[in-house]
């Protein structure tokens, strides 16, 4: 019995071990300690070798015994170990302080692991774009990426942005960044209408290999926009309002000496009598209705300011400085916005609703923007199948002025108070028929009677849906659309000058020179009035389908993507206009006389394309990752039906390694080395960077057609070549990644090279061809650079946080071949001074008129050795690139209690400028720098001996009209006078939040958490001393020809405000 008893305890024991060694499957998921889903988690057997991943959902699934211990890890959070003691389970990983991001959005909307990725990418959250609480996402975005430069070109309620990754590659062709939102391809129209609140991070792929699944469209590298989506739990509501204020930053240097003159000295150099006082003849320049400021010295006497009105009454006032009066003739400028959120789910489904609305009323009087968004996202589960829909509505109203009312400004003496001429209608000496100026109106009234309104409607949605077909396969599909609409009004008023203006208005005696006229000058024509209607309208189509394949081959762990994409773009614009008005006030073109004015243009592109992504490692080799990448398009700008398809159609291709040098040898880790990481990159882009309609032959109306009804149509000069097809880009990336200290310092660094050829320009042919212009592949540019990323955790106590973070990028490029014969070529600007293309040279390159500079290398210039004036070396000269070569930005957070203070510093350096806003000071006599008009030699100056023919320094030859003629005749006309190297440091944003404790928040039964912040943007810019005239960023243009500014642009402006959100 003994033995029978004991052979069924053993028999019972070993089912029982039999049963509890089974291996069954095991599922679960896998989250955060606040309930979000943790994507591509490692799920793997203690003891065992072979893991398991989770997908993007955080689902996984495994094969273990009941007894089993699982190894849960994923970068950036804490490891863990769980008993797989049930066959379903969930579990929760906590946060790792560390700067190891787990999943990175790529091109297509790939997700993939940080250490999978063998190229340079930057993440930017949430917190750090609202730091400044900047309503533009890409005015947030500057100084906080490597290799990113965001220039504003122009500042104003609707303020024009340029955003550019690593330089540029493209000579003609467009060089800004691709902007996706939520995977669909959109235009840069998007980023000035997105609410920067409801942006979750952004992702900068920085070209390359980066952007290759986006082909030609992603050749600049990309900014993939994530916006917000619902957490599970209950209704969350959350409202956010800002009262931002902003202000004139700073100005042209302005002489604040000298009043109203020009040159009416009435003797001319050595005549009889010729007063050899530059200050006696300054006196005989004054005229109390000049716009120049080439007048006597201020000497507080009373004067007067343009003429008798015709009721007899006269503006007498001191001719004397009006102290800051340029200053004050713009507005500090007031926003407001006003957001309200709401977001919940559970399990299976998640919702975020967001309304924004932002008010700005600008630094210009009048000027005023209106944008009002909503935005919903939603998410779905239903078993296997998985559906996402976000959709948002914008719209923007403007109201802007069409004047030059910084340039109405600069041609307005100090002495003049402009602060009290704001009311044109009611004060007479505001009003046209009574203003001082005989040559500029009123600033104030060239702005109220100059309009531009109009808006922007912008509606954009995405239905996506994943089908989990089997465990190692699912397909996906989205859909996105996006309509930009802007509808607008371009108003001139009509205003008719009285018979006192254009014939009787006179100068009294005592301030009268016989030179005098009656009448106001600019009288002689009244303003006819105008109007333009115009219309626009963009329709986007962009449809993705992906198999997602994650499965074994042999000893190897593949993820592989197979995609078709679809793009489809349609603009229509339209135009009818008249340039004089009947009635005034009635802006209807119906209202008119004469012709009308106007146009019509369509446009239709369309381009699909096939792609695959595939990522490798062998198993127990997970240290070495391969990326490939292929993507096959074609394109409507290169096709027609006579073209072969290799001639719109092209192949491109990409590889990237990243090998973790700490996972391959574990030795090297320690408190010391935590992780380290090298990858390196090879990619070729196609890039069809021409205009759309670029192979066929354009046919104008001819001059003065049509007429009646007579139609008259030319030929346009340029011939495109039969074998046109688009340039490649080929680009080679090296870097390495390091965490070190217990992941408190981590750097980031990459070098880049890239090359393009076949760049698709206009070159001369002979005019027998019939054509003047042929376009045709030529031309290579090659463009280089490196970057470096540093953040360290200075403390990260329970109490204490503050981490700093520095990034510096370099970036160059060069011409390396252009079209035989053709040296160089000009992007625009001015006869004196323009960017331009120049063979072995970097570009844009700079050019101007200049001095000529004495042979011995002293930097002197030469001046006549009769009039002692510069003499102008009319030849343009190579003055320097215009793109930046260095940018730092410079970051630190610092977190005490409930306390947090944010800043970042931006520097960019290594160009230069030209503002030709310090020519027109130059002309008017508002500049500082024309405030030295008494006897002189011109500083740093030489003369040709006319005996020897040599360089002689000049200490003798005085300038002979120092008080006007030096100005406006000689230095005005040397355009280098106004070339400054265009270097400039930033405090790009700042914020001080407090959040209130939540036991005190809670004892109200309404708030679940209150924050308050003050903020600051821009709030000082340092520039060089030779930087007299404006902000380095500024541009005439937002084409590649950047550096060259003009008075067009609004000046810049400090910001400072507060911020206060509150959740319920």
């Amino acid at each position: 019995m003994k033995k029978i008893l004991s052979s069924l305890f053993l028999a019972v024991l070993c089912s029982l071990i039999t049963a509890n060694a089974q291996v069954r499957s095991v599922t679960g998921s896998v989250k955060d300690e606040k309930g979000a889903v943790v994507s591509y988690a490692t799920v793997k057997v203690k003891g065992q070798t072979s893991a398991v991943v989770a997908d993007e959902k955080g689902n996984f699934k495994i094969n273990a015994a009941a007894n089993a211990t699982l190894q849960v890890s994923a970068t950036g959070f804490a490891s863990t170990e769980v008993k797989a003691s049930a066959t379903t389970l969930s579990i929760t990983l906590n946060h790792q302080v560390d700067e190891l991001e787990n999943v990175v959005v790529t091109a297509q909307g790939i997700r993939k692991k940080s250490k999978e990725i063998g190229y340079s990418y930057a993440k930017v959250s949430n917190d750090e774009i609202t730091v400044g609480h900047s309503p533009q996402l890409t005015q947030a975005l500057a100084g906080k990426v490597s290799g990113l430069a965001v220039y504003t070109v122009n500042n104003s309620v609707d303020p024009s942005v340029k955003v550019v990754l690593r330089g540029y590659r493209s000579l003609t062709g467009n060089n800004e960044a691709l902007v996706v939102i939520d995977g669909m391809q959109t235009t840069a129209t998007a980023l000035a209408l997105i609410n920067p609140n409801d942006v979750e991070n952004v992702s900068i792929l920085k070209g390359g290999q980066a952007a290759t699944l986006y082909g030609s469209a992603g050749v600049n590298g990309a900014l993939v926009i994530t916006t917000k989506q619902g957490s599970k739990g209950k209704l969350k509501v959350s409202y956010t309002n800002t009262t931002n204020f902003e202000q004139v930053s700073f100005l042209p240097a302005f002489q604040n000496q000298y009043g109203s003159g020009s040159q009416y000295y009435p003797l001319v150099y050595g005549q009889a009598g010729y007063d050899p006082s530059p200050e006696n003849r300054a006196k005989l320049n004054w005229r109390p209705y000049e716009n120049q400021q080439y007048g006597d010295a201020y000497d507080g006497s009373l004067r007067i300011a343009g003429r008798v009105l015709q009721d007899g009454s006269s503006l007498v006032i001191p001719y004397s400085n009006v102290k800051d009066v340029r200053l004050r003739s713009f507005d500090v400028g007031i926003s407001q916005n006003h957001q309200a959120s709401f977001q919940g789910g559970d399990e299976n489904s998640s919702y975020y609703l967001s309304v924004e609305n932002n008010k700005i009323n600008g630094i210009v009087p009048g000027d005023l923007s209106d944008r009002t968004g909503v935005r919903v996202k939603s998410t779905k589960e239903y078993g296997k199948v998985s559906t996402s829909f976000n959709a948002a509505l914008t719209q923007a109203y403007y109201d802007r002025t069409t004047s030059d009312f910084q340039n109405d400004i600069i041609n307005t003496a100090s002495w003049v108070d402009l602060t009290t001429m704001r009311n044109w209608r009611t004060n007479p000496f505001a009003n046209p028929n009574g203003y001082y100026n005989d040559y500029y109106n009123n600033p104030y009234f060239n702005k109220d009677i100059n309009r531009a309104k109009y808006k922007d409607a912008n509606i954009s949605g995405n239905f996506d849906i994943t089908y989990r077909a089997l465990p190692w396969l699912q397909l996906y599909d989205r859909l996105g659309i996006m309509n930009n609409s802007r509808t607008g009004k371009n108003t001139t008023e009509k205003f008719t000058y009285s018979d006192w203006a254009k014939n009787s208005a006179y100068i009294p005696a005592a301030w009268a020179h016989s030179d005098d006229y009656p009448g106001i000058y600019r009288a002689i024509s009244d303003i006819l009035g105008a109007v333009s209607d115009y219309s626009t309208t963009e329709n986007v189509v962009n449809n993705e389908f992906q198999a997602r394949i994650q499965k074994d081959v042999a000893n190897f762990q593949n993820k592989l993507t197979l995609g078709y994409s679809l793009y489809q773009r349609y603009t229509k614009s339209i135009t009818v206009s008249s340039s004089s008005i009947v009635v005034p006030d009635v802006y209807n073109v119906a209202n008119r006389q004469g012709n009308l004015g106007g146009g019509e243009s369509n446009t239709t592109e369309r381009k699909f394309g096939y792609y695959a992504d595939l990522n490798t490692n062998m198993k127990n080799m997970e240290w070495l990752n391969l990326n490939l990448t292929a993507r096959y398009d074609a394109t409507s700008r290169f096709f027609k039906p006579t073209r072969s398809e290799n001639q719109y159609s092209y192949l491109y291709y990409g590889a990237a390694l990243s090998f973790i040098v700490t996972d391959a040898f574990p030795s090297l880790k320690s408190n010391t080395l935590n992780y380290a990481k090298l990858r390196t990159s090879y990619n070729k882009n196609g890039n069809d960077n021409i205009p759309l309609y670029g192979l066929d032959l354009s046919y104008a109306n001819g001059a003065n057609y049509p007429y009646g009804n007579n139609v008259g149509l030319t030929v346009g000069n340029t011939l495109p070549d039969a074998n046109l097809k688009p340039e490649f880009v080929t680009a080679t990336e090296v870097g390495a990644e390091l965490s070190m200290f217990n992941n408190r310092v981590n750097l980031d660094v990459s070098w880049y090279k890239q090359n393009s050829i076949g760049q698709v320009l206009t070159v001369k042919i002979p005019n027998s061809t019939g054509f003047s212009n042929l376009l045709i592949n030529v031309g290579q540019v090659d463009n280089w650079g490196y970057e470096s990323d540093l953040k360290v955790q200075i403390l990260r106590d329970t109490k204490i946080k503050w981490d700093f973070n520095i990034k510096y990028s370099y970036n160059d490029n060069k011409v390396v071949d252009l079209y035989p014969g053709i040296t160089e070529f000009a992007y625009g600007g001015y006869s004196y001074a323009s960017s331009n293309v120049i063979l072995g040279q970097r570009f844009p390159i700079l050019k101007t008129n200049g001095y000529f500079y004495s042979t011995d290398g002293s930097g002197m210039r030469r001046v006549s050795p009769v009039t002692g004036y510069p003499v102008q070396n009319t030849a343009l000269t190579a003055r320097g690139g215009t793109l930046p070569r260095d940018m730092v930005g410079l970051g630190s957070t610092f977190t005490y209690k409930d306390f947090r203070l944010a800043f970042n510093f931006e520097y960019r350096g290594g160009n230069v400028m030209y503002s030709d806003l310090g020519r027109q000071m130059t002309f008017t006599g508002s500049g500082a720098w024309t405030s030295n008009r008494g006897d002189q030699i011109f500083p740093n100056s030489y003369y040709i001996d006319p005996t020897t023919g040599k360089d002689v320094p000049n200490t003798t030859v005085h300038v002979r009209e120092p008080e006007y003629a030096l100005w406006v005749n000689n230095y005005r006309l040397i355009a280098e006078n106004f070339v400054a190297p265009a270097w400039f440091i930033k405090l790009r944003d700042v914020n001080l939040s407090y959040t209130l404790p939540s036991a005190l928040v809670k004892k109200t039964k309404v708030f679940s958490a209150a924050n308050v912040a003050v903020y600051g943007r821009n709030l000082f810019t340092i520039v060089d001393s030779k930087n007299q005239f404006t902000d380095p960023e500024f541009s005439y243009t937002t084409g590649n020809g950047l550096g060259i500014s003009n008075t067009l642009q609004t000046p810049p402006v400090r910001q400072y405000g507060i911020n206060l959100n509150f959740v319920f």
